[in-house]
């Protein structure tokens, strides 16, 4: 069984392409932590768990640890 160690959506992904963050560093450990670290990393974030049940790309604001659940964030950002 194959495994994909990165996140099929970081091509797209703000969090990834782009410094989103005041610190550079907090970039860095998010990409690190979620974004290349493998398949059970990746999908506990919440940007790609959002986005798998709504068909389309998350806000910027919401982080991959962000504290609400996937329902709260849909509804927050009426997505």
């Amino acid at each position: 069984m194959e495994t994909q160690s990165s996140c099929p959506k970081l091509e797209k992904c703000p969090i990834y392409l782009k410094n989103v963050f005041f610190n550079p560093n907090a970039g860095e450990t998010y990409r690190k932590v979620y974004c290349t670290a493998g398949k059970e990393k990746y999908t506990s974030c919440k940007r790609y768990l959002v986005s798998e049940k709504v068909g389309k790309p998350v806000p910027e604001s919401i982080m991959p640890n962000c504290s609400l659940t996937v329902d709260e964030i849909i509804a927050k950002y009426n997505l």
